[in-house]
């Protein structure tokens, strides 16, 4: 299995801010965001893309509800558990 770093705002200087509004956001960083500072542009993407998806017509419930139903399909637990508690 592939092991990958966790990073900090210390170690990802080059993503410092996006981690920095993650943060803001969740009251901390999320361990995926923290592998993805590893690129910032990844973490740029995905930040962004997030914030898209925020600004849908879906309530908050269902955004995570779509979110959880693709967890399901790639068969990803990590996510599932995260999001399981994210809807509570």
């Amino acid at each position: 299995m592939t092991q990958f770093d966790i990073h900090t705002a210390q170690t990802a200087p080059e993503s410092q801010q996006l981690i920095e509004n993650a943060e803001k956001a969740f009251g901390f960083l999320p361990n995926l965001l923290g592998v993805m500072a590893e690129a910032p542009a990844l973490l740029e993407g995905y930040m962004t893309l997030a914030g898209i998806f925020d600004q849908t017509d879906l309530s908050a419930t269902e955004r995570q509800v779509v979110l959880m139903v693709n967890n399901r399909l790639n068969g990803c637990t990590y996510c599932m558990a995260a999001h399981s508690a994210i809807s509570k």
